[in-house]
């Protein structure tokens, strides 16, 4: 979390807005990132472990606040970016899909979520690459993002739940997730306990066979998980 304020302090405005002009540069607020060219991980290692299922250059339009979001997670070894791979690329299809695909009316007066106000189950649907999903978790969200300046409002996604599936707040929710909601995501992938990441991330095992595809394809990949440019 240190990580994370210093490095937001030096690039994003007391506003929420980035200083930061080269690379990929969000637009309206957001988390800054670097340009794409890194050490071992590249956008081509990240197509790769993906599986591919989007074109070379939505990889290299997403790689950088990738490579941003595993440094604020802390996923710093093999086996942790091994295992946020493997849950973040089941949960959105290989990195294609930042917005659950069902409308989310299923979530209608789902009180464990926070969906106590009428719209809410379509309102607050699941998004960003790990499908942030429910008021209460939008609302979590939106305060933590907001104490470290990365949103201009404590109540930013609320207010703006589409917002989470845009580019200039890609993998924010899933930082959010590994880091607040579930912090025990990096000890489960020191232990390379990914049947207890899977149950973390997901309450059970569903998709434990794709989970571990996308796990095992990071473990193939070694060393070109690491180095990336700070």
């Amino acid at each position: 979390r240190d990580l994370l304020r210093r490095w937001l302090d030096r690039n994003v405005r007391a506003d929420g807005f980035s200083t930061y002009r080269r690379g990929g540069v969000p637009r309206g607020g957001g988390v800054a990132v670097p340009g794409v060219d890194s050490g071992g991980l590249s956008p081509r290692v990240l197509a790769t472990i993906m599986g591919n299922r989007v074109s070379m250059q939505r990889y290299e339009q997403l790689f950088p606040y990738y490579v941003k979001a595993l440094q604020l997670a802390g996923c710093d070894t093999i086996e942790r970016r091994a295992m946020f791979n493997a849950q973040v690329g089941h949960e959105s299809g290989g990195l294609k899909y930042q917005e659950e695909i069902a409308s989310g009316a299923a979530y209608e007066g789902r009180t464990d979520l926070g969906n106590t106000q009428r719209g809410d189950g379509v309102r607050f649907k699941g998004r960003d690459f790990i499908q942030i999903t429910g008021r209460h978790n939008y609302t979590k969200l939106s305060q933590w993002a907001h104490s470290i300046g990365a949103v201009p409002t404590p109540t930013f996604f609320v207010d703006n739940p589409a917002a989470l599936a845009t580019d200039p707040y890609a993998f924010l929710g899933v930082v959010w997730y590994w880091t607040i909601a579930r912090p025990r995501l990096n000890a489960l992938a020191d232990a390379r306990d990914l049947e207890g990441a899977t149950r973390a991330v997901n309450g059970g095992l569903n998709g434990l066979a794709d989970r571990r595809e996308y796990y095992n394809r990071s473990l193939a990949a070694g060393a070109d998980l690491l180095d990336a440019t700070p």
